[in-house]
Protein backbone atom coordinates (compact mmCIF):
# COMPACT_ATOMS: atom_id res chain seq x y z
CA UNK A 1 0.00 0.00 0.00
CA UNK A 2 2.98 2.26 1.02
CA UNK A 3 4.50 1.73 -2.88
CA UNK A 4 1.50 2.22 -4.18
CA UNK A 5 1.25 5.54 -2.01
CA UNK A 6 4.33 6.34 -2.36
CA UNK A 7 4.69 6.43 -6.60
CA UNK A 8 4.36 9.01 -8.54
CA UNK A 9 3.35 8.74 -12.31
CA UNK A 10 5.99 9.88 -14.49
CA UNK A 11 5.39 12.85 -16.35
CA UNK A 12 7.60 12.92 -19.22
CA UNK A 13 10.07 16.22 -19.66
CA UNK A 14 9.37 18.72 -22.47
CA UNK A 15 12.65 18.15 -24.07
CA UNK A 16 13.74 14.92 -22.56
CA UNK A 17 12.50 12.69 -25.34
CA UNK A 18 15.70 10.96 -27.64
CA UNK A 19 16.14 12.97 -30.37
CA UNK A 20 16.51 9.82 -32.91
CA UNK A 21 13.92 8.28 -31.39
CA UNK A 22 10.99 11.19 -31.74
CA UNK A 23 7.74 10.08 -29.90
CA UNK A 24 4.88 10.07 -31.84
CA UNK A 25 2.16 12.94 -31.19
CA UNK A 26 -0.69 10.88 -31.09
CA UNK A 27 1.04 8.96 -28.19
CA UNK A 28 2.23 11.76 -25.80
CA UNK A 29 -0.76 13.07 -23.63
CA UNK A 30 -0.86 16.14 -23.18
CA UNK A 31 -0.28 18.42 -20.05
CA UNK A 32 -1.12 21.64 -19.75
CA UNK A 33 1.80 23.86 -19.45
CA UNK A 34 3.79 22.25 -22.42
CA UNK A 35 4.34 22.75 -25.97
CA UNK A 36 2.91 19.90 -26.80
CA UNK A 37 -1.06 21.77 -25.71
CA UNK A 38 0.18 24.47 -27.83
CA UNK A 39 -2.13 24.59 -31.58
CA UNK A 40 0.02 23.04 -34.36
CA UNK A 41 -0.51 25.69 -37.27
CA UNK A 42 1.78 28.31 -35.40
CA UNK A 43 4.62 26.47 -34.97
CA UNK A 44 4.68 24.56 -38.19
CA UNK A 45 6.73 26.70 -40.56
CA UNK A 46 6.77 24.49 -43.55
CA UNK A 47 3.38 24.17 -44.11
CA UNK A 48 2.51 27.48 -43.82
CA UNK A 49 4.79 28.32 -47.14
CA UNK A 50 3.06 25.44 -48.75
CA UNK A 51 -0.47 27.00 -47.79
CA UNK A 52 1.04 30.56 -48.90
CA UNK A 53 2.00 29.53 -52.50
CA UNK A 54 -1.02 28.77 -53.97
CA UNK A 55 -3.33 31.30 -52.16
CA UNK A 56 -0.38 34.31 -53.04
CA UNK A 57 -0.01 32.94 -57.20
CA UNK A 58 -4.80 33.24 -56.73
CA UNK A 59 -4.06 36.52 -55.29
CA UNK A 60 -1.64 37.51 -57.95
CA UNK A 61 -4.45 36.43 -60.61
CA UNK A 62 -7.01 38.23 -59.12
CA UNK A 63 -4.87 41.41 -59.09
CA UNK A 64 -4.09 41.07 -62.73
CA UNK A 65 -8.00 40.35 -63.64
CA UNK A 66 -8.72 43.46 -61.79
CA UNK A 67 -6.20 45.66 -63.28
CA UNK A 68 -7.05 44.24 -66.83
CA UNK A 69 -10.73 45.12 -66.12
CA UNK A 70 -9.71 48.35 -65.28
CA UNK A 71 -8.37 49.33 -68.29
CA UNK A 72 -10.79 48.00 -70.58
CA UNK A 73 -13.37 49.53 -68.32
CA UNK A 74 -11.44 52.68 -68.54
CA UNK A 75 -11.99 52.93 -72.51
CA UNK A 76 -15.11 52.64 -72.46
CA UNK A 77 -15.23 55.55 -69.84
CA UNK A 78 -13.75 58.19 -72.97
CA UNK A 79 -17.32 59.55 -73.54
CA UNK A 80 -18.37 59.80 -70.27
CA UNK A 81 -15.24 61.88 -69.37
CA UNK A 82 -16.13 64.25 -71.33
CA UNK A 83 -19.31 64.84 -71.25
CA UNK A 84 -20.64 63.35 -74.26
CA UNK A 85 -24.09 60.40 -73.93
CA UNK A 86 -23.27 57.30 -75.28
CA UNK A 87 -25.33 53.51 -74.27
CA UNK A 88 -23.39 51.16 -71.83
CA UNK A 89 -20.72 49.40 -73.26
CA UNK A 90 -20.13 45.34 -73.51
CA UNK A 91 -17.08 44.54 -72.19
CA UNK A 92 -14.24 44.12 -74.47
CA UNK A 93 -16.89 44.40 -77.38
CA UNK A 94 -17.82 47.80 -76.54
CA UNK A 95 -20.63 48.18 -79.30
CA UNK A 96 -19.24 46.59 -82.66
CA UNK A 97 -21.84 43.48 -82.44
CA UNK A 98 -24.78 45.89 -82.20
CA UNK A 99 -23.96 47.81 -84.49
CA UNK A 100 -22.97 45.36 -86.93
CA UNK A 101 -26.51 43.83 -86.32
CA UNK A 102 -25.21 40.36 -85.05
CA UNK A 103 -26.19 40.46 -81.63
CA UNK A 104 -29.89 42.89 -82.49
CA UNK A 105 -31.23 44.64 -85.62
CA UNK A 106 -28.83 47.38 -86.54
CA UNK A 107 -31.43 49.85 -86.69
CA UNK A 108 -32.48 49.02 -83.44
CA UNK A 109 -29.22 50.16 -81.91
CA UNK A 110 -29.30 53.14 -84.20
CA UNK A 111 -32.62 54.52 -83.26
CA UNK A 112 -31.25 53.95 -79.55
CA UNK A 113 -28.70 56.06 -80.39
CA UNK A 114 -30.58 58.65 -82.06
CA UNK A 115 -33.48 59.25 -79.94
CA UNK A 116 -32.52 58.10 -76.63
CA UNK A 117 -28.86 59.24 -76.28
CA UNK A 118 -28.80 62.56 -78.17
CA UNK A 119 -27.63 60.93 -81.52
CA UNK A 120 -30.09 63.37 -83.72
CA UNK A 121 -27.00 65.92 -82.63
CA UNK A 122 -24.14 63.41 -82.11
CA UNK A 123 -23.36 61.00 -79.08
CA UNK A 124 -20.56 58.20 -78.52
CA UNK A 125 -19.98 54.67 -79.38
CA UNK A 126 -17.50 52.27 -79.64
CA UNK A 127 -15.69 50.06 -82.03
CA UNK A 128 -14.11 47.24 -79.56
CA UNK A 129 -12.35 49.92 -77.25
CA UNK A 130 -11.99 52.57 -79.56
CA UNK A 131 -14.20 55.72 -79.47
CA UNK A 132 -16.41 56.65 -81.98
CA UNK A 133 -18.73 59.63 -83.25
CA UNK A 134 -22.49 59.43 -84.19
CA UNK A 135 -23.81 62.25 -85.47
CA UNK A 136 -26.96 63.17 -87.00
CA UNK A 137 -26.83 67.05 -86.64
CA UNK A 138 -27.31 68.10 -90.67
CA UNK A 139 -24.79 71.16 -90.09
CA UNK A 140 -22.51 68.65 -88.22
CA UNK A 141 -23.13 66.26 -91.17
CA UNK A 142 -22.07 68.88 -93.68
CA UNK A 143 -19.07 69.66 -92.22
CA UNK A 144 -17.48 66.55 -91.74
CA UNK A 145 -18.52 65.33 -95.37
CA UNK A 146 -18.15 68.26 -97.11
CA UNK A 147 -16.94 71.52 -95.47
CA UNK A 148 -14.26 70.22 -93.55
CA UNK A 149 -13.74 67.57 -95.73
CA UNK A 150 -9.94 67.75 -95.80
CA UNK A 151 -10.26 66.49 -91.80
CA UNK A 152 -12.31 63.24 -92.82
CA UNK A 153 -10.70 62.08 -96.35
CA UNK A 154 -10.64 58.13 -95.70
CA UNK A 155 -13.71 55.94 -95.07
CA UNK A 156 -13.83 53.31 -92.71
CA UNK A 157 -11.60 50.66 -94.87
CA UNK A 158 -8.84 47.89 -94.73
CA UNK A 159 -5.83 48.90 -96.19
CA UNK A 160 -5.22 45.49 -98.36
CA UNK A 161 -1.53 46.82 -100.42
CA UNK A 162 -0.03 43.72 -98.94
CA UNK A 163 -2.48 41.17 -99.41
CA UNK A 164 -5.01 41.78 -101.92
CA UNK A 165 -3.31 44.58 -104.39
CA UNK A 166 -6.54 44.71 -106.41
CA UNK A 167 -8.74 45.11 -103.57
CA UNK A 168 -6.89 48.11 -102.76
CA UNK A 169 -7.03 49.85 -106.09
CA UNK A 170 -10.67 50.18 -105.42
CA UNK A 171 -12.27 53.49 -105.46
CA UNK A 172 -14.20 53.15 -102.00
CA UNK A 173 -10.69 51.33 -100.36
CA UNK A 174 -8.39 53.62 -101.45
CA UNK A 175 -6.64 56.08 -98.96
CA UNK A 176 -5.07 59.64 -98.73
CA UNK A 177 -3.20 60.59 -102.04
CA UNK A 178 -3.70 57.09 -103.72
CA UNK A 179 -7.53 57.96 -103.45
CA UNK A 180 -7.60 61.20 -104.97
CA UNK A 181 -5.25 59.65 -108.06
CA UNK A 182 -7.54 57.10 -109.17
CA UNK A 183 -10.58 59.74 -108.13
CA UNK A 184 -9.45 61.76 -110.60
CA UNK A 185 -9.66 59.00 -113.13
CA UNK A 186 -12.97 57.97 -112.75
CA UNK A 187 -14.87 60.62 -111.97
CA UNK A 188 -14.58 61.89 -115.63
CA UNK A 189 -16.33 58.85 -116.99
CA UNK A 190 -19.29 58.82 -114.93
CA UNK A 191 -20.58 62.57 -116.07
CA UNK A 192 -23.79 63.15 -117.75
CA UNK A 193 -22.37 63.32 -120.69
CA UNK A 194 -19.84 59.95 -120.75
CA UNK A 195 -23.41 58.05 -119.11
CA UNK A 196 -25.44 58.97 -121.87
CA UNK A 197 -23.05 56.86 -123.66
CA UNK A 198 -23.84 54.01 -121.64
CA UNK A 199 -27.34 54.76 -122.25
CA UNK A 200 -27.28 52.21 -125.41
CA UNK A 201 -26.21 49.37 -123.61
CA UNK A 202 -28.62 49.72 -120.55
CA UNK A 203 -31.82 50.08 -122.66
CA UNK A 204 -31.09 46.93 -124.69
CA UNK A 205 -30.66 45.37 -121.16
CA UNK A 206 -33.93 47.04 -120.20
CA UNK A 207 -35.36 45.15 -122.99
CA UNK A 208 -34.78 41.86 -121.74
CA UNK A 209 -35.70 42.51 -118.13
CA UNK A 210 -38.89 42.72 -119.37
CA UNK A 211 -38.81 39.88 -121.74
CA UNK A 212 -37.75 37.87 -118.42
CA UNK A 213 -40.33 39.31 -116.55
CA UNK A 214 -43.40 38.36 -118.72
CA UNK A 215 -42.40 34.97 -119.04
CA UNK A 216 -41.70 34.59 -115.68
CA UNK A 217 -44.86 36.59 -114.73
CA UNK A 218 -47.14 33.32 -116.33
CA UNK A 219 -45.37 31.09 -113.89
CA UNK A 220 -47.73 32.94 -110.68
CA UNK A 221 -45.91 34.88 -107.79
CA UNK A 222 -42.37 37.11 -108.87
CA UNK A 223 -39.05 37.02 -106.51
CA UNK A 224 -38.81 40.60 -107.41
CA UNK A 225 -34.98 40.67 -105.83
CA UNK A 226 -34.02 37.92 -108.13
CA UNK A 227 -36.00 39.12 -111.00
CA UNK A 228 -33.88 42.72 -110.82
CA UNK A 229 -30.56 41.05 -110.04
CA UNK A 230 -30.46 39.27 -112.97
CA UNK A 231 -31.19 42.64 -114.86
CA UNK A 232 -28.57 44.12 -112.81
CA UNK A 233 -25.87 41.32 -113.44
CA UNK A 234 -26.55 41.58 -116.87
CA UNK A 235 -26.58 45.74 -117.22
CA UNK A 236 -23.32 45.67 -115.18
CA UNK A 237 -21.16 42.81 -116.88
CA UNK A 238 -22.22 44.42 -119.95
CA UNK A 239 -21.07 48.05 -119.44
CA UNK A 240 -18.55 47.17 -116.83
CA UNK A 241 -17.19 43.83 -118.06
CA UNK A 242 -17.69 44.10 -121.79
CA UNK A 243 -19.84 40.62 -121.48
CA UNK A 244 -23.11 39.86 -123.16
CA UNK A 245 -24.31 37.42 -120.69
CA UNK A 246 -26.49 35.65 -123.21
CA UNK A 247 -23.83 35.51 -125.29
CA UNK A 248 -22.37 31.71 -126.39
CA UNK A 249 -18.43 32.58 -124.73
CA UNK A 250 -17.19 30.75 -121.77
CA UNK A 251 -17.02 34.32 -119.67
CA UNK A 252 -20.20 34.88 -120.67
CA UNK A 253 -21.40 31.41 -119.17
CA UNK A 254 -19.37 31.87 -115.90
CA UNK A 255 -19.96 35.59 -114.75
CA UNK A 256 -23.28 35.19 -113.41
CA UNK A 257 -22.11 32.47 -110.77
CA UNK A 258 -19.02 33.33 -110.36
CA UNK A 259 -20.09 37.23 -109.22
CA UNK A 260 -22.87 35.38 -107.08
CA UNK A 261 -19.70 33.60 -105.11
CA UNK A 262 -18.25 36.72 -104.44
CA UNK A 263 -21.26 38.16 -102.34
CA UNK A 264 -21.26 34.50 -100.29
CA UNK A 265 -20.33 35.54 -96.57
CA UNK A 266 -18.57 32.11 -95.68
CA UNK A 267 -16.82 30.94 -92.72
CA UNK A 268 -13.73 31.49 -94.11
CA UNK A 269 -14.19 34.56 -95.83
CA UNK A 270 -15.70 35.97 -92.43
CA UNK A 271 -12.68 35.04 -90.64
CA UNK A 272 -10.38 36.80 -93.04
CA UNK A 273 -12.48 39.79 -92.46
CA UNK A 274 -12.32 39.56 -88.76
CA UNK A 275 -7.84 39.34 -89.01
CA UNK A 276 -8.41 42.27 -91.45
CA UNK A 277 -10.43 44.51 -89.49
CA UNK A 278 -8.78 43.62 -86.06
CA UNK A 279 -5.45 42.39 -86.57
CA UNK A 280 -3.73 44.18 -90.45
CA UNK A 281 -0.52 42.84 -89.36
CA UNK A 282 -1.32 39.19 -88.96
CA UNK A 283 -2.86 38.95 -91.40
CA UNK A 284 -0.03 40.15 -93.61
CA UNK A 285 2.18 37.59 -91.91
CA UNK A 286 -0.62 34.71 -92.81
CA UNK A 287 -0.53 36.07 -96.25
CA UNK A 288 3.43 35.63 -96.62
CA UNK A 289 2.64 31.98 -95.18
CA UNK A 290 0.65 31.14 -97.70
CA UNK A 291 -2.71 32.18 -96.73
CA UNK A 292 -4.62 33.80 -99.83
CA UNK A 293 -6.74 37.23 -99.27
CA UNK A 294 -7.58 37.70 -102.83
CA UNK A 295 -10.94 35.18 -103.50
CA UNK A 296 -10.73 33.53 -107.06
CA UNK A 297 -13.37 35.94 -107.67
CA UNK A 298 -11.33 38.52 -107.65
CA UNK A 299 -8.66 36.27 -110.06
CA UNK A 300 -11.56 35.72 -112.72
CA UNK A 301 -12.78 39.33 -113.13
CA UNK A 302 -9.37 40.40 -113.55
CA UNK A 303 -8.34 37.94 -116.07
CA UNK A 304 -12.37 39.10 -117.86
CA UNK A 305 -11.09 42.81 -117.74
CA UNK A 306 -7.47 41.67 -119.18
CA UNK A 307 -7.95 39.75 -121.97
CA UNK A 308 -10.68 41.77 -122.77
CA UNK A 309 -8.57 45.50 -123.02
CA UNK A 310 -6.13 43.37 -124.97
CA UNK A 311 -8.70 41.94 -127.30
CA UNK A 312 -10.13 45.39 -127.94
CA UNK A 313 -6.05 47.08 -128.11
CA UNK A 314 -6.07 44.02 -130.96
CA UNK A 315 -9.15 44.24 -132.95
CA UNK A 316 -10.05 48.19 -132.25
CA UNK A 317 -13.22 47.05 -131.01
CA UNK A 318 -15.10 49.71 -129.27
CA UNK A 319 -18.65 49.16 -127.79
CA UNK A 320 -18.77 53.06 -125.50
CA UNK A 321 -18.94 50.96 -122.03
CA UNK A 322 -16.63 51.72 -118.87
CA UNK A 323 -13.95 49.92 -120.21
CA UNK A 324 -13.34 51.83 -123.20
CA UNK A 325 -14.14 55.07 -121.16
CA UNK A 326 -11.47 54.21 -119.08
CA UNK A 327 -9.04 52.82 -121.84
CA UNK A 328 -9.76 55.92 -123.85
CA UNK A 329 -8.61 58.00 -120.31
CA UNK A 330 -5.45 56.26 -120.81
CA UNK A 331 -4.57 56.67 -124.16
CA UNK A 332 -5.05 60.72 -123.37
CA UNK A 333 -1.71 60.13 -121.36
CA UNK A 334 -3.39 59.50 -117.84
CA UNK A 335 -0.65 58.38 -115.48
CA UNK A 336 -1.68 55.74 -112.60
CA UNK A 337 -4.43 54.03 -115.26
CA UNK A 338 -2.68 50.49 -115.35
CA UNK A 339 -5.16 47.19 -116.07
CA UNK A 340 -5.09 46.15 -112.58
CA UNK A 341 -6.32 49.43 -111.68
CA UNK A 342 -9.45 49.53 -114.25
CA UNK A 343 -10.02 46.02 -113.09
CA UNK A 344 -10.25 46.63 -109.58
CA UNK A 345 -12.98 49.82 -110.81
CA UNK A 346 -14.46 47.31 -112.86
CA UNK A 347 -14.94 44.91 -109.68
CA UNK A 348 -16.25 47.91 -107.78
CA UNK A 349 -18.71 48.05 -110.51
CA UNK A 350 -20.10 44.99 -109.60
CA UNK A 351 -19.69 45.06 -105.72
CA UNK A 352 -21.30 48.30 -105.33
CA UNK A 353 -24.11 48.47 -108.08
CA UNK A 354 -25.70 45.09 -108.78
CA UNK A 355 -26.99 44.69 -105.02
CA UNK A 356 -27.77 47.96 -104.27
CA UNK A 357 -29.76 48.53 -107.64
CA UNK A 358 -31.03 45.65 -107.33
CA UNK A 359 -32.29 46.40 -104.30
CA UNK A 360 -33.82 49.63 -105.21
CA UNK A 361 -35.15 48.39 -108.02
CA UNK A 362 -37.08 45.52 -106.22
CA UNK A 363 -38.15 48.10 -103.02
CA UNK A 364 -39.86 50.12 -105.95
CA UNK A 365 -42.18 47.38 -107.42
CA UNK A 366 -43.03 46.45 -104.09
CA UNK A 367 -44.02 49.59 -103.41
CA UNK A 368 -46.03 50.67 -106.61
CA UNK A 369 -48.09 47.55 -106.04
CA UNK A 370 -49.21 48.67 -102.52
CA UNK A 371 -50.14 51.92 -104.00
CA UNK A 372 -51.67 51.78 -107.48
CA UNK A 373 -52.59 55.53 -107.20
CA UNK A 374 -48.57 56.01 -107.89
CA UNK A 375 -48.08 53.60 -109.76
CA UNK A 376 -51.18 55.01 -112.43
CA UNK A 377 -49.78 58.66 -112.03
CA UNK A 378 -46.20 57.26 -113.15
CA UNK A 379 -47.33 55.15 -115.92
CA UNK A 380 -49.30 58.08 -117.64
CA UNK A 381 -46.30 59.74 -117.38
CA UNK A 382 -44.45 57.59 -118.94
CA UNK A 383 -47.03 57.02 -121.38
CA UNK A 384 -47.18 60.51 -122.25
CA UNK A 385 -43.50 60.68 -122.97
CA UNK A 386 -43.94 57.84 -125.14
CA UNK A 387 -46.01 59.41 -127.15
CA UNK A 388 -43.99 62.84 -127.56
CA UNK A 389 -41.39 60.46 -128.56
CA UNK A 390 -43.07 58.54 -130.87
CA UNK A 391 -42.65 55.06 -128.73
CA UNK A 392 -38.82 55.85 -128.02
CA UNK A 393 -37.52 57.34 -124.70
CA UNK A 394 -34.01 59.37 -125.44
CA UNK A 395 -31.58 59.66 -122.54
CA UNK A 396 -32.19 62.98 -121.37
CA UNK A 397 -36.29 61.85 -121.21
CA UNK A 398 -35.87 59.37 -119.02
CA UNK A 399 -33.96 61.08 -116.43
CA UNK A 400 -35.59 64.55 -116.55
CA UNK A 401 -38.82 62.62 -115.96
CA UNK A 402 -40.01 64.39 -112.87
CA UNK A 403 -42.74 62.02 -111.34
CA UNK A 404 -40.13 58.79 -112.39
CA UNK A 405 -37.75 61.05 -110.38
CA UNK A 406 -39.13 61.74 -107.05
CA UNK A 407 -41.04 57.69 -107.11
CA UNK A 408 -37.56 56.31 -107.11
CA UNK A 409 -36.05 59.44 -104.69
CA UNK A 410 -38.66 58.47 -102.14
CA UNK A 411 -37.56 54.70 -102.66
CA UNK A 412 -34.09 55.67 -101.48
CA UNK A 413 -35.27 58.11 -98.79
CA UNK A 414 -37.28 54.62 -97.19
CA UNK A 415 -34.55 52.07 -98.42
CA UNK A 416 -31.02 53.98 -99.00
CA UNK A 417 -28.44 52.16 -101.11
CA UNK A 418 -26.17 53.20 -97.89
CA UNK A 419 -28.25 53.53 -94.75
CA UNK A 420 -25.23 54.48 -93.13
CA UNK A 421 -21.89 56.58 -93.69
CA UNK A 422 -18.71 55.90 -92.14
CA UNK A 423 -15.61 58.30 -92.21
CA UNK A 424 -12.45 58.53 -90.26
CA UNK A 425 -10.99 61.54 -88.93
CA UNK A 426 -7.50 61.60 -90.86
CA UNK A 427 -6.54 65.65 -89.00
CA UNK A 428 -7.54 66.70 -85.76
CA UNK A 429 -10.90 68.32 -85.59
CA UNK A 430 -13.33 70.49 -83.26
CA UNK A 431 -16.86 69.54 -83.49
CA UNK A 432 -18.59 72.86 -83.70
CA UNK A 433 -19.45 75.34 -81.24
CA UNK A 434 -19.40 72.53 -78.23
CA UNK A 435 -15.16 72.35 -78.54
CA UNK A 436 -15.15 68.77 -78.87
CA UNK A 437 -11.96 67.43 -79.96
CA UNK A 438 -11.85 64.39 -82.37
CA UNK A 439 -8.78 62.90 -82.90
CA UNK A 440 -6.80 60.91 -85.50
CA UNK A 441 -8.12 57.75 -86.41
CA UNK A 442 -11.62 58.11 -84.65
CA UNK A 443 -14.50 57.20 -86.76
CA UNK A 444 -17.61 58.88 -87.15
CA UNK A 445 -21.07 57.55 -88.13
CA UNK A 446 -23.93 59.26 -89.91
CA UNK A 447 -26.61 57.36 -89.52
CA UNK A 448 -28.71 57.97 -92.91
CA UNK A 449 -31.37 55.19 -91.79
CA UNK A 450 -32.26 57.91 -88.87
CA UNK A 451 -32.10 61.33 -90.65
CA UNK A 452 -33.85 59.90 -93.30
CA UNK A 453 -37.10 59.24 -91.54
CA UNK A 454 -36.81 61.85 -88.59
CA UNK A 455 -40.24 63.17 -88.40
CA UNK A 456 -38.70 66.59 -87.80
CA UNK A 457 -37.75 66.66 -91.84
CA UNK A 458 -39.86 63.91 -93.28
CA UNK A 459 -43.83 64.50 -92.13
CA UNK A 460 -45.66 61.25 -91.97
CA UNK A 461 -41.88 59.65 -92.72
CA UNK A 462 -42.90 56.18 -92.70
CA UNK A 463 -45.23 56.75 -96.03
CA UNK A 464 -44.65 56.66 -99.12
CA UNK A 465 -45.12 59.90 -100.63
CA UNK A 466 -43.35 61.10 -103.83
CA UNK A 467 -45.35 64.11 -103.51
CA UNK A 468 -42.40 65.01 -101.55
CA UNK A 469 -39.88 65.21 -103.99
CA UNK A 470 -41.87 67.48 -106.66
CA UNK A 471 -41.82 71.12 -107.34
CA UNK A 472 -41.75 73.68 -104.02
CA UNK A 473 -41.84 70.11 -101.51
CA UNK A 474 -38.21 69.35 -102.83
CA UNK A 475 -37.13 72.97 -102.73
CA UNK A 476 -37.69 72.69 -99.57
CA UNK A 477 -35.98 69.94 -98.27
CA UNK A 478 -33.37 70.66 -95.71
CA UNK A 479 -29.82 69.88 -96.91
CA UNK A 480 -28.23 67.37 -95.77
CA UNK A 481 -30.99 65.42 -94.20
CA UNK A 482 -31.46 63.23 -97.66
CA UNK A 483 -28.27 61.55 -98.34
CA UNK A 484 -28.90 58.11 -100.14
CA UNK A 485 -25.45 58.01 -102.52
CA UNK A 486 -23.89 60.35 -99.74
CA UNK A 487 -22.49 63.51 -100.03
CA UNK A 488 -19.11 65.38 -100.86
CA UNK A 489 -16.04 64.40 -102.12
CA UNK A 490 -16.02 60.63 -101.23
CA UNK A 491 -19.98 60.47 -102.35
CA UNK A 492 -21.17 57.95 -104.69
CA UNK A 493 -18.95 58.49 -108.50
CA UNK A 494 -21.73 56.27 -110.19
CA UNK A 495 -24.65 57.65 -109.01
CA UNK A 496 -25.64 58.92 -112.28
CA UNK A 497 -25.31 55.26 -113.84
CA UNK A 498 -27.20 53.80 -110.79
CA UNK A 499 -30.20 56.04 -111.48
CA UNK A 500 -29.82 55.59 -115.10
CA UNK A 501 -30.12 51.59 -114.31
CA UNK A 502 -33.41 51.86 -112.36
CA UNK A 503 -35.09 54.36 -114.50
CA UNK A 504 -35.01 52.40 -117.56
CA UNK A 505 -36.25 49.26 -116.28
CA UNK A 506 -39.02 51.02 -114.82
CA UNK A 507 -40.01 52.63 -118.08
CA UNK A 508 -39.28 49.24 -119.97
CA UNK A 509 -41.70 47.36 -117.17
CA UNK A 510 -44.51 49.41 -116.48
CA UNK A 511 -45.57 50.15 -120.08
CA UNK A 512 -46.11 46.72 -120.77
CA UNK A 513 -46.67 45.06 -116.82
CA UNK A 514 -49.20 46.04 -114.48
CA UNK A 515 -47.41 45.25 -110.47
CA UNK A 516 -49.67 43.66 -108.26
CA UNK A 517 -49.14 42.70 -104.44
CA UNK A 518 -48.45 39.77 -103.10
CA UNK A 519 -49.86 37.65 -99.78
CA UNK A 520 -46.07 36.66 -99.41
CA UNK A 521 -45.03 39.79 -99.28
CA UNK A 522 -47.01 42.17 -96.57
CA UNK A 523 -46.68 45.65 -96.23
CA UNK A 524 -44.43 47.10 -94.54
CA UNK A 525 -41.79 44.79 -95.68
CA UNK A 526 -40.08 43.20 -93.05
CA UNK A 527 -36.36 43.41 -93.23
CA UNK A 528 -33.04 41.02 -92.72
CA UNK A 529 -31.97 42.36 -89.07
CA UNK A 530 -28.12 40.82 -89.98
CA UNK A 531 -27.69 42.47 -93.17
CA UNK A 532 -26.63 46.40 -93.66
CA UNK A 533 -28.10 46.96 -96.75
CA UNK A 534 -31.82 47.24 -96.04
CA UNK A 535 -32.68 43.95 -97.62
CA UNK A 536 -36.19 42.25 -97.51
CA UNK A 537 -35.62 39.53 -95.09
CA UNK A 538 -37.92 36.88 -96.78
CA UNK A 539 -37.06 38.28 -100.72
CA UNK A 540 -39.36 40.48 -102.73
CA UNK A 541 -42.94 38.85 -104.33
CA UNK A 542 -44.86 40.65 -106.36
CA UNK A 543 -47.70 39.40 -109.44
CA UNK A 544 -46.96 40.74 -112.91
CA UNK A 545 -50.03 41.16 -114.93
CA UNK A 546 -49.30 42.05 -119.25
CA UNK A 547 -51.30 45.17 -119.76
CA UNK A 548 -52.26 47.20 -123.44
CA UNK A 549 -50.58 51.15 -122.36
CA UNK A 550 -53.26 52.96 -123.99
CA UNK A 551 -56.16 50.97 -122.33
CA UNK A 552 -54.52 50.76 -118.73
CA UNK A 553 -54.04 54.70 -119.01
CA UNK A 554 -57.12 55.22 -119.59
CA UNK A 555 -58.73 52.75 -117.17
CA UNK A 556 -56.65 54.28 -114.12
CA UNK A 557 -57.36 57.90 -115.20
CA UNK A 558 -61.18 56.79 -114.78
CA UNK A 559 -60.53 55.19 -111.56
CA UNK A 560 -57.75 57.37 -109.89
CA UNK A 561 -59.37 61.14 -111.83
CA UNK A 562 -56.84 63.76 -112.76
CA UNK A 563 -54.42 62.56 -110.01
CA UNK A 564 -53.18 59.84 -111.73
Amino acid sequence: MAEVCTSQPEVPAPFTSHPEVPIPLSSQPEVPGTISSIPMEVTDGPMVGVACGPLLSIGLLMASCLLLLCYLLGHHRYWRALGVPSPPATLLMGHTLRRMGLSQPFMEFFDELYYQYNGSDFCGYYDFLKPGLFVGNPELIKSILVKDFDHFTDRRTFDLGKVNPIANDMLTNARGNHWRMIRGIVSPTFTSTKTRRLYPLVLHRAIHFLHRATRTATSGPVEARELCGRYTMDTIASCAFGIECEALTTEAAAFPAVAAKIFQLSLVRAFKILVLLVAPRLAELAHRLGLEFTSPEFHFFRQVVTHTIRKRQETGLWRGDFLDLLMETRAHGKKGLSDDTIAAQSILFLLAGYDNTANTLAMTLHLLAHHPRVQAALRKEVARALLKGRGQLTYDQVMSLPYLDAVVSEVLRLYPAAPVIERVCTKNYTVGVCGLEVGVGMGVLVPVWNVHRDARYWPHPQQFLPERFLGSARASILPYTYLPFGAGPRSCVGVKFALLSVKAGMVSLLTNLEVLPCPASPHPLPLDPRVLTLQPKDGVYVNLRPIELQKTVEHETIIYGATA
